[in-house]
């Protein structure tokens, strides 16, 4: 039989070649494990101990020598009850220390000027992490805002925007040009859009008042996430004034 089925459930190549071969065998020595399933003797204790663990292999001696017993496969069932039933429990612990481990992230967040992400998972990632350290009531200032760029990108930021919105975070978009994804947005809640052609050659999303994403849409999709006040104060005096330009 393919080891494969018992590998997907938890158990070593190893762990399943030898369960596999008792079942086929029967009660044996360590010696006609080694012989019928091809393995070297190096590990074949240390592999029965961990079936013992498992409750899929039992040990006895006789005449003082080690005899190994399979499990019924149907002690394969209570194993994979008790792995879930300790998946459960440690699902349990996890839960109750993220918001820990959210703490240490928000706080890792401060000694961190900037950090690059690459690609479209990057794009996603670097922008969903900025909003999710927004509150209710935060404003997202956003210039250069385009359609012109890979359909995909434009899906993406209508969808994270509906989530910026159930946030209640406040947006103001500068638009680089008219169309119908600046319709799109002009029609949504908590969201400003203005025209102003040929703003920036990039997108420069300002996250309250110390973080900015700077977006590149080029050939190779990329970002830049910085965490600095000084930064975001700068380019929202300078948005601002772009949206006084803005129609």
């Amino acid at each position: 039989m393919d080891t494969k089925i018992l590998e997907n459930i938890g158990l070593t190549y190893n762990e399943s070649l030898v369960y596999l071969t008792l079942l086929k065998i029967g009660t044996s020595k360590t010696g006609k494990i080694l012989t019928e399933s091809g393995l070297n003797s190096g590990k074949i204790y240390e592999i029965l101990d961990s079936l013992e663990k498992k409750g899929l292999v039992s040990e006895s001696i006789i005449d003082n020598v080690k005899y190994f017993t399979p499990a019924p496969p149907s002690q394969i069932i209570e194993y994979l009850e008790q792995k879930k039933a300790k998946i459960q429990e440690e699902e349990q612990e996890i839960k109750k220390i993220i918001p820990n481990l959210e703490l240490l992230k928000k706080t890792q967040y401060t000694k961190i000027k900037a950090i690059t992400y690459m690609g479209f998972r990057g794009i996603k990632t670097a922008s969903d992490e900025a909003l999710d350290l927004m509150k209710k009531g935060d404003e997202i200032l956003a210039m250069g805002v385009t359609e012109r760029k890979n359909p995909k990108f434009n899906e993406f930021w209508l969808n994270w925007s509906y989530k910026r919105i159930r946030k209640r975070v406040i947006a103001k978009h500068i638009f680089s040009e008219k169309s119908s994804y600046f319709q799109k947005f002009k029609k949504m809640k908590y969201t400003k859009v203005r025209l102003l052609k040929g703003i920036t050659p990039v997108t420069i999303d300002i996250f309250g008042q110390d973080k900015v994403l700077i977006l590149n849409y080029n050939e190779t999709p990329s970002c830049t996430l910085i965490y600095d006040k000084n930064t975001a104060i700068s380019f929202v005096t300078f948005f601002n004034q772009l949206w006084k330009l803005a129609r």
